[in-house]
């Protein structure tokens, strides 16, 4: 469920060529990195709320956009745990974490559904 290919990028990346990765990896989240350590999550609706606030985002750097407290979730979670992680937080991505806080991937609500629907249809398969 975890994707550890997730598109990341160092705080200093600027908002623009963030942007123009994300349309070129057709990717819904970019986490921002530092030497591991995870600062945070950009979306499209974090380049929006920026630009909707007036402010030139083009050559900002990611890492002055992201949140100061990413939503990170443990390896170790279970989905249970994501689903109340998301509904408690009202976000749709997690930044996964090693034992040492250490960057590990990224969970997105949508991975989140896929394993359900997974296992739903293995369900079905079986009443069949």
């Amino acid at each position: 469920m975890t994707r550890t290919d997730a598109l990341t990028a160092a705080p200093e990346t600027t908002v623009a060529d963030a942007a123009a990765a994300m349309r070129t990896r057709d990717a819904d989240v970019v986490v921002v990195v530092d030497e591991h350590r995870p600062l945070g999550l950009l979306t499209p609706e974090t380049i929006g709320r920026a630009v909707v606030a007036d402010e030139d985002v083009r050559e900002m750097s990611v890492g002055d956009l992201v949140a100061e407290d990413p939503v990170t979730v443990r390896e170790t979670a279970d989905r249970e745990a994501l689903v109340r992680l998301f509904a408690r937080r009202d976000v749709r991505a997690a930044i996964v974490v090693d034992d040492g806080d250490e960057y590990a991937g990224v969970v997105t609500f949508e991975n989140l559904l896929a394993a359900y629907a997974r296992e739903f249809d293995a369900l079905l398969e079986l009443t069949e």
